[in-house]
């Protein structure tokens, strides 16, 4: 697990502008404009989780943030308002964030946060990878607001308020379920919301209700397609079509959560007393030496010298 810090109370002089402007490239934050430059503090806690998940804890005094969200990948973002009054739109005159909501949007596209006093913020980057193809397209996904008031954003906005509050004591063993959390209430949250992209809305309540179903199951070797349609009481052509349409067979997508879930669990140290069989065949893999070709090939190493390396860095990290 990667950390950073920055504060503007290290820099020499006028120089804090220049340091709060490089922290906020740094974590993909659309360029600031301060509204007192003379007196301006601003502090950044940052850390990126293993399976590539950014969060950082922003506070600082009055700006305000325009423009697209710059960054290398294609990510989904998150703002989160923990302190202080958050305005949506050039000069907040689209409307306000209220407590618990959830400002998103797709990397790339233009919005603006405009904060009027003091403010703290949780602001969160999440790769397409970790969505896809569970998620709609970030491609055509507008940004918009996940409101308070319905009960899977009511207990979304409590777990991302208490990732705010206890940032800088997180360790890498605490992260392994917060970042699982994270990516699984973003779907849920975002298929309640009606978000719009390459399925039309029943379709993509179907979808995602396919695919908690096969979350559920991952760990069952002979899971099937056949099965998958008789407990959701769908054809198999329509679970098919599903997942053509995100462009991706039933088949590949159960081997990369597969491989997703053993690869967190390798890199789990409160998982080390289980070998590398134990952990694939916990996820439905039946055999090892076919594991290890895919793992492989999906990561540039095998499971071993994955977990090796993984021991090793954390041993010097220490």
């Amino acid at each position: 697990m990667l950390a950073w810090k920055c504060s503007t109370n290290s820099a020499c002089g006028d120089d804090h502008v220049r340091v709060w402007g490089e922290a906020m490239q740094y974590i993909s934050l659309p360029r600031a404009h301060l509204r007192d430059q003379s007196g301006f503090h601003g502090h950044v806690s940052s850390i990126v989780s293993p399976l590539g998940i950014e969060f950082s804890r922003v506070e600082a005094s009055a700006q305000t943030l325009s423009g697209p969200c710059f960054s290398k990948i294609p990510c989904l973002w998150l703002a989160f308002p923990v302190e202080g009054q958050f305005g949506i739109g050039a000069g907040g005159g689209h409307g306000h964030l209220r407590a618990g909501e959830i400002m998103y949007g797709p990397t790339g596209c233009d919005s603006t946060l405009d904060l009027s006093d003091r403010f703290v913020m949780l602001y969160i980057r999440v790769p397409q990878t970790m969505l896809h193809p569970r998620l709609l397209s970030l491609r055509v996904l507008p940004h918009g607001t996940l409101i308070a008031s319905t009960g899977v954003n009511r207990v979304f906005s409590g777990l991302l308020r208490a990732v705010a509050e206890n940032l800088d004591g997180i360790s890498e063993a605490d992260i392994r379920p917060v970042e699982i959390a994270v990516a699984e209430f973003i779907i849920a949250s975002l298929a309640e919301n009606a978000a719009r992209g390459c399925f039309d809305l029943a379709d993509a309540g179907h979808f995602h209700r396919i695919c908690q179903a096969i979350e559920r199951r991952l760990g069952e070797g002979d899971l099937s397609l056949q099965k998958i349609a008789h407990q959701q009481q769908l054809s198999s052509r329509y679970i098919q079509k599903l997942f053509e349409a995100a462009g991706l067979s039933l088949g590949s997508y159960l081997r990369r959560r597969r491989l997703e879930h053993c690869h967190a669990d390798l890199a789990n140290t409160a998982l080390a007393k289980l070998s590398v069989s134990d952990i694939a065949f916990r996820w439905g893999f039946n055999d090892a030496a076919h594991f290890s070709r895919s793992f492989r090939a999906e990561y540039g190493t095998t499971p071993r010298e994955f977990r090796r390396l993984h021991r090793d860095r954390l041993s010097r990290a220490h």
